[in-house]
């Protein structure tokens, strides 16, 4: 497995569009040719309503000053050697095997995202998310380079937990319970790799104190959806100002089983399908 510097390309290919002119015939050319399984991942992960109107080609004109700006220091940050780094110290620990991580772009979607590449998961990082300088304060957008040390161990999760039961690598296809535990297992690994609470890495800190004090209500909320299915879904409990969060749902769910069975399950959690967690929680009947 290989860790892909997409965004130089990116990044050369964008500085030399003429001001005024179109970035996309250069891009075609020169970068989605090239990589084209992961722009087709891209789209078959997230779907096309992110990328309209014009699809890619119409976003990247629209983000083609924005993404120049933001990736032209990125070659400084050592984020190849970082990754690989990272993915040396959490691949024994997780099953499944290693994954490709693309240092690309996600168009400013996310800072970090699993994509479904030829049908299999890897790891993304959008690297126009990220700055030496992010500011302080308001939602979270931007990202320290150092902040990769959390992303990549939370993505690796991820694609472990998608290898192993077979999970579709996008949202679209999975039910409310599966994007939970894909969330829970992932901040719960993490959490025990660097020994800190990644979540309020980038949940408001007023809202992770509201889940915490009210985790009864949270679970109430969302019991009844656990079945429903796709983008809509997503949107509504993992969107940044989800009133209920998925991400928090499926952490206190992952914690309250770390706590019960232990912390050396991590990897056996990792693995274990969703529904069994849940029974096993449940311990034969009642609420997790």
């Amino acid at each position: 497995m290989a860790e892909i510097a997409l965004y130089r390309d990116v990044l050369r290919a964008l500085s030399a569009v003429p001001e005024g002119q179109s970035a996309w015939p250069g891009f075609l050319e020169h970068v989605f040719y090239a990589h084209r399984a992961y722009f087709e991942g891209l789209v078959a992960t997230y779907g096309q309503e992110p990328f309209d109107p014009g699809g890619i080609p119409g976003t990247l004109d629209r983000q083609a000053v924005a993404l120049v700006r933001a990736l032209a220091p990125a070659p400084s940050y050592g984020m190849e050697a970082e990754a690989s780094r990272l993915l040396d110290r959490v691949s024994p620990l997780l099953p499944g095997t290693r994954p490709n991580l693309y240092l690309a772009v996600l168009f400013f979607i996310a800072p970090a995202a699993t994509l479904s590449v030829l049908g299999r998961p890897a790891i993304a990082l959008g690297l126009e998310r990220f700055t030496p300088t992010p500011p302080a304060g308001g939602p979270k957008f931007w990202y320290h380079p150092s902040e990769a040390a959390e992303m990549v161990p939370h993505e690796a999760a991820h694609v472990a937990r998608m290898q192993v039961l077979k999970l579709p690598p996008s949202p679209r296809h999975l039910t409310l319970l599966d994007m939970m535990m894909l969330e829970g297992t992932a901040l719960t690994f993490t959490d025990q790799l660097l020994g800190r609470q990644t979540l309020a890495t980038f949940m408001p800190s007023d809202q992770l104190a509201w889940h915490e004090a009210h985790q009864g209500q949270v679970w109430q909320a969302v019991q009844p959806e656990l079945g429903r299915t796709g983008m809509d879904v997503f949107t509504q409990y993992f969107g940044a100002n989800a009133p209920v969060s998925g991400y928090f749902a499926g952490y206190g769910l992952c914690r309250e089983y770390l706590r019960r069975f232990g912390q050396h399950c991590m990897r056996e959690l990792v693995a274990m399908p969703s529904l069994e967690i849940l029974r096993r929680l449940a311990g034969g009947g009642g609420q997790p």
